[in-house]
């Protein structure tokens, strides 16, 4: 009788009193996984009469369940649906993240191995070439462009020659250039000799 007014999963809490002669039946929902308070303080069915009267028209009194249990279901589907759009959203969000992360970490290297090639650090230059053509946001026409330039400077396949390359194996960590290395050896220098004194 209960069971055709439920779907799969589903569950109510059915209490009956004695009163008198009458009986007085609640039926209530069961709201666990639902978050919407509104929902989740759905009044009982709540019914009175004889036992002759139940067995006569329970099933019928039992209708307005039908509308609370599709409620629930409807109400439960919308926030596991707005819970995975959550989570894509989230992934989504964090996946730009990291594109935007590897993207500037590939212009970081393009300056980089630029700076080298305008000091005639060519061997230097291609070495950070080759991290940012690891990235996968790199730019194969950006980092052509500067390979290009750097055999032409080079001389490279030329007759004649070209510029000498001075190329030191300093400044190819990204991020960091050749004074910022040196201010930081100055200060490590600093440090040991006041610990020695």
């Amino acid at each position: 009788m209960i069971a055709e007014h439920l779907q799969d999963g589903q569950q109510v809490t059915l209490v009956i009193k004695k009163s008198g002669q009458n009986l007085v039946t609640s039926v209530l929902p069961d709201s666990k996984g639902v978050k919407d308070a509104a929902v989740k303080n759905l009044p009982p069915l709540t019914m009175s009469g004889t036992p002759e009267d139940y067995e006569e028209g329970f099933a019928a009194s039992l209708k307005p369940l039908d509308k609370a249990m599709g409620l629930l279901t409807e109400v439960s589907q919308y926030e596991a649906e707005v819970e995975e759009a959550r989570k894509k959203s989230a992934v989504a969000e964090a996946e730009k993240k990291e594109a935007d992360k590897r993207k500037k970490q590939f212009n970081d290297l393009l300056n980089l191995a630029r700076k080298n090639k305008d000091e005639h650090k060519f061997k230097d230059a291609r070495a950070i070439l080759a991290k940012a053509a690891a990235i996968e946001e790199s730019d194969k026409k950006a980092i052509d462009a500067i390979e290009k330039e750097i055999v032409k400077l080079s001389g490279e396949g030329s007759l004649f020659g070209g510029l000498e390359d001075k190329s030191d194996g300093k400044n190819i960590a990204e991020g960091k250039d050749e004074s910022e290395s040196e201010v930081c050896e100055e200060t490590e220098s600093e440090t040991d000799n006041e610990g020695e004194e």
